[in-house]
């Protein structure tokens, strides 16, 4: 398998909620443990209320068949970049999903 990446979904307090790529499980936990993804997560709202909290769990388990399509969706929409993607798996406040107007 070499280098071939894994879809991963972080789930905060047992909710699905971002799926990400990652060279395996040990890969998948380090991301799930970075404080600023957690502080990133913590300013987010879904339908009012926050995404994350400073308590809560994040914990990486492999994605299932639709979720790695959901990501494959969000990789084929998002703008080319060098940054590793992430797809939320529900409604975030505020982010427009698909925009095809610049403004």
């Amino acid at each position: 398998m070499g280098n071939q990446k894994q879809i991963f979904v972080l789930e905060v307090d047992g909710r699905p909620t971002l799926a990400f790529e990652a060279a395996g499980a040990d890969e998948a936990a380090e991301i799930s443990r970075d404080a600023d993804l957690r502080t990133d997560l913590c300013a987010l709202t879904s339908v009012g209320v926050p995404i994350c909290t400073a308590t809560a769990t994040l914990a990486p388990r492999p994605a299932s068949r639709d979720e790695i399509a959901a990501f494959e969706r969000a990789v084929h929409l998002a703008p080319a970049s060098d940054e590793p993607t992430m797809a939320f798996l529900i409604q975030v406040d505020g982010v427009v999903v698909v925009s095809m107007d610049p403004e």
